[in-house]
């Protein structure tokens, strides 16, 4: 005797695949525009060319600089060249793991769109002034050195304002020290 055989019919299952389609569409968000992680990761990576850039310094023995800009919202991490003045870069440095340069865009970054540095002005106070660019001596210390003058000045004040839609993070670099810290 022949059994008759149960299944599914083609308009069944279409239903039910369309069912979970939609049900999938509607739990996972659109990461794309709401990702409240993208202004943590814009921090990070400010703060992690800061330490980088004061890393090289004391591995190297040479001065090394980060150059952070609210107006082009560029972090660029870099060998100083101190035969020019002002100061400028001699190589841009680039990551240890990822091999990429460290010269990024911070508004249209893959996973940090949207997010910018909203300093009204630039964010490293010297006694000469107020400067987009931050030097490491040999030992770590931030400064500014006026080659004119041959004079070295230690950073008076340093923070990184970011932001991305309500929400700010602010990265803080220590006057002697250099320790980085985002809050």
């Amino acid at each position: 005797m022949r059994q008759s055989q149960r299944g599914y019919s083609l308009p069944e299952l279409l239903a039910v695949v369309i069912i979970l389609g939609v049900a999938a569409a509607v739990a996972i968000p659109d990461i794309s525009t709401t990702n409240p992680n993208k202004l943590d990761l814009a921090a990070d990576g400010v703060a992690q060319a800061i330490r980088f850039a004061r890393s090289e310094s004391l591995r190297t023995g040479n001065i090394h600089g980060v150059e952070i800009s609210q107006n082009t919202q560029r972090v660029v991490a870099y060998r100083a060249d101190l035969t020019t003045t002002p100061v400028s870069k001699a190589e841009i440095l680039y990551h240890p793991v990822s091999k990429q340069r460290f010269d990024y865009d911070v508004d249209t970054g893959v996973m940090t769109d949207g997010v910018s540095i909203t300093n009204t002005q630039d964010p490293f106070l010297y006694a000469t002034g107020r400067r987009k660019n931050l030097l490491f001596d040999v030992t770590g210390v931030p400064i500014w050195i006026v080659n004119s003058t041959s004079s070295t000045y230690i950073l008076q004040d340093g923070m990184v304002q970011l932001s991305y839609g309500g929400d700010s993070r602010t990265v803080t670099v220590a006057q002697v020290t250099g320790r980085v810290t985002v809050q």
